[in-house]
């Protein structure tokens, strides 16, 4: 059996863990299994030494002036390939793949892997998707939310399955004093500036608190900038990719999603499998994820001084915390990896 996997690269992110834990599940089931990268060739994903790579990136530039190249590069793969199942992960991938598959009778499986409303594909090409889902054997959705974007036609071909995570190496610590974490690319989505201005806030009230930014981005400049213009010089931290990032959170106090808009956060599910408390905001599924109250807090998107309360309150009422961690990590079992990969499974295999 032969499966092919289209995605942008092979580097940090939610999808292309997802992919690499498909594709390494396949291969070592004898599956011949091959990833297709359409942006770039770089690779942060450990991989099977059996999974073959395929660079389809073009030499870079924009991708309108791309696209007609990418059409006629993946459908003579596809061609050529003829793989029993074709895997395509992200919107205008998708499109892409979908678009050169048109009268091949390969059974094409996509997976949308954020909120289409907000990842910057626009209206006509959310419509051109919505027209192209029609032709997949499935249309794999994080959240319900994301699902309600499409027509009731795309929804009928819908499955709804959760990201895989696994923190396994990594044991939860108590921290010492007030330890506040988040991880994600440093973007606008995320919204990092709203943390920043809850830690001016709660720094007023709890002076030893602490924060620690992971990820790496096209904002790093313009947030170091915001740290010394709110003061924040030894009060938050932004190191910057960590390999092993369960360790390095596993004493946090709280950790904090401050994002616009998700498909369904890795880092926050990750945190809440540890048992650490987590505040998130509420972008549309939070609630698919988080009980309020119950399995974490959730405040208002660009409320900094929503999110300053609830740090505030957390770092007052330990067992407060405590609770809510412990309820975290019991709601958070269905998303370990290999319950996840049994519905992936399910869904290729069909």
């Amino acid at each position: 059996m032969k499966i092919t996997f289209f995605i942008g690269h092979m580097g940090y992110g939610g999808a292309e863990r997802v992919i690499s834990l498909l594709a390494n599940d396949y291969c070592r089931r004898g599956w011949d299994t091959q990833i297709v990268m359409l942006l770039s060739n770089d690779l942060a994903q450990k991989l099977e030494p059996g999974v073959k790579l395929v660079d389809l990136s073009l030499g870079g530039g924009s991708y309108l002036k791309r696209a007609p190249r990418w059409l006629m590069e993946i459908r003579k793969l596809l061609k050529r390939e003829k793989p029993d199942c074709v895997v395509s992960f992200i919107g205008r991938i998708n499109a892409l793949v979908l678009t050169a598959a048109l009268g091949l009778k390969l059974p094409v499986i996509v997976s949308e892997r954020n909120d289409p409303r907000h990842d910057g594909r626009g209206k006509w090409m959310l419509a051109y998707c919505d027209t192209l889902y029609k032709t997949a054997r499935a249309v794999v959705f994080q959240t319900k939310a994301e699902e309600e974007c499409f027509s009731d036609t795309v929804k009928a071909k819908g499955v709804i399955i959760p990201n895989p995570v696994s923190v396994e190496g990594a044991v939860r610590r108590e921290s010492e004093g007030f330890r506040v974490v988040t991880a994600g690319r440093l973007a606008e989505q995320k919204n990092h500036k709203m943390l920043m201005d809850a830690m001016e806030r709660v720094t007023r009230e709890i002076p030893e608190a602490r924060c620690t930014i992971y990820g790496e981005g096209e904002l790093r400049s313009e947030l170091e900038d915001y740290v010394r213009e709110k003061g924040l010089e030894g009060t938050v931290f932004l190191p910057g990719h960590a390999l092993d990032i369960h360790e390095k959170i596993a004493d946090a106090s709280v950790f904090v999603l401050t994002s616009e808009y998700e498909g369904l956060p890795n880092a926050l599910i990750e945190a809440m499998m540890l048992g650490i408390p987590c505040v998130t905001t509420d972008y549309p599924g939070a609630e698919e994820v988080m009980r309020d109250g119950v399995t974490g807090l959730i405040v208002p998107r660009g409320d900094g001084n929503a999110l300053a309360r609830k740090l505030i309150l957390l770092a007052r009422d330990r067992e407060t915390g405590s609770t809510l961690g412990r309820n975290a990590q019991r709601d958070a079992e269905e998303y370990r990896t290999e319950n996840v990969i049994r519905l992936w499974r399910k869904v290729i295999e069909e």
